[in-house]
C-alpha cells in the first residue's frame, strides 16, 4: 500500500467524523461547511485552470461546481430535516464506494477500467466499491430514512443510479485533470488532494439526485 495510507485514514476519519457531525447539528455550522466547500471548490478551480486557456472548460467548471452546492444550501436553510437526512445518504452512498473501491481495487487489482483516463482505477474495486455502497445505503434507508419510504424499488433504483454518478464523477475529475495537466485540485485534505478531488463524485451524484427529486418530482425536498 501507498505510504501515505496511514494519513490517508486519520484525514479520513476525522474530516468525516466532523463532517457529520456538522450535518447532524445543523444551522449556522451547516451553513458555513457548505459555503467553505463551495469556496474551496471555487479556489481550487480557478487555481488549476491558471494560464491554461481553456475558457469553456473554466466556465463550465464554474457552473458545475456551484450549482450542486448551492442546492444543498438552499435546501440546509429551507428544508434541513429532510436535506440532513437525503444529504447523508447521498454522502454514504458515494463515501461508502470510494472507501471499498479503494481497498478492493488495491487488494484484487485486476484488469483497468479506464487506464488512459485513470489507471489506478480496476473493475474489481468499481464492483466491490458499488456492492458496499448498494449495502450501505440499504442500511441507511432501513433504519434513517424511513419516512422516505425505507427500502423499496424506487429507492433502490435511486441508490444504482447515485452509485454510478459517483462512479462517473471520479472518472470525470480524473480526465479533466489530465487535461489541465495537474495530479491533484489541491492539497488541503493531508493524503487526499483538493476538495475538488474529495467531492468529485458527490458533486455528480448531487446533480443526480436532483433531476431524480425536482424532474421526476419524487418529492424528498421539492415536496
Amino acid at each position: 500500500m501507498e505510504n501515505s495510507l496511514p494519513l490517508r485514514m486519520i484525514s479520513a476519519v476525522i474530516t468525516g467524523a466532523l463532517t457529520i457531525w456538522i450535518i447532524i447539528d445543523g444551522g449556522f455550522w451547516l451553513y458555513l461547511e457548505i459555503s467553505v466547500c463551495l469556496l474551496s471548490l471555487l479556489r481550487e478551480w480557478c487555481k488549476i485552470n491558471r494560464n491554461k486557456g481553456k475558457t469553456i472548460l473554466f466556465v463550465g467548471g464554474i457552473i458545475y461546481v456551484t450549482l450542486p452546492m448551492l442546492f444543498w444550501l438552499w435546501a440546509a436553510i429551507y428544508h434541513q430535516k429532510a436535506m440532513i437526512r437525503l444529504g447523508l445518504w447521498v454522502l454514504t452512498i458515494v463515501c461508502t464506494c470510494d472507501i471499498f473501491a479503494f481497498f478492493g481495487g488495491k487488494i484484487l487489482e485486476g484488469p483497468k477500467l479506464a487506464p488512459k483516463i485513470s489507471p489506478n482505477k480496476t473493475w474489481s474495486g468499481v464492483i466491490i466499491g458499488a456492492t458496499g455502497a448498494l449495502s450501505a445505503s440499504m442500511l441507511y434507508l432501513c433504519f434513517f430514512c424511513d419516512q422516505f419510504g425505507g427500502i423499496n424499488t424506487t429507492n433502490i433504483i435511486i441508490s444504482i443510479l447515485i452509485t454510478i454518478a459517483g462512479i462517473l464523477g471520479d472518472l470525470l475529475e480524473s480526465k479533466i485533470k489530465r487535461i489541465l495537466m495537474v495530479k491533484d485540485t489541491g492539497s488541503i485534505i493531508p493524503g487526499h488532494g483538493g476538495m475538488c478531488d474529495r467531492l468529485d463524485s458527490f458533486l455528480l451524484a448531487s446533480y443526480i439526485f436532483i433531476i431524480i427529486d425536482y424532474v421526476l418530482k419524487m418529492g424528498f425536498i421539492f415536496g
